[in-house]
């Protein structure tokens, strides 16, 4: 008969591979420490860059009409496939360039609506050339 050994609690067959195993040590916790967040990363398709999810905005596809348009989803919440550029007439430029739309959304895109978007920001908020009276002049009356 073999004589048993106790280590750690377990009892080995003396002279089996289990007897000759090392205590093995804890291992670290891959969380990030208490009181941080975990920020979600995307991949812009324009720069190829990852960024805070925050720092992106988030393209979607519509499929109104029979074809195929690029629309930014500025509440995020559009169903369906997305894709993520920063918000940069540079990056922009670069992924028309590099017809990041169609392997983004795996389809043939119309990304005009998105050049519209760029254009519509740069232009700065529209304005109506009319003036409002204000309550407090008394002119309304």
């Amino acid at each position: 008969m073999r004589a048993r050994e106790k280590k750690s609690g377990r009892m080995f067959m003396a002279g089996s591979p289990s007897a000759f195993q090392q205590p093995q040590e804890p291992v670290e916790s891959v969380r990030p420490a208490a009181g941080t967040r975990h920020v979600p990363q995307r991949t812009c398709i324009g720069c190829r860059k990852k960024d805070d999810q925050a720092a992106l905005m988030r393209l979607a596809l519509d499929s109104r009409d029979g074809s195929q348009a690029v629309l930014v989803d500025e509440n995020r919440r559009m169903s369906g496939r997305g894709a993520w550029l920063h918000p940069e007439a540079a990056c922009l430029a670069t992924a028309v360039k590099r017809r990041a739309f169609g392997r983004a959304f795996r389809a043939q895109v119309d990304s005009s609506a998105v050049d519209r978007w760029f254009e519509a920001q740069e232009a700065g908020p529209a304005r109506d050339h009319l003036e409002t009276v204000q309550p407090e002049s008394g002119s309304e009356i």
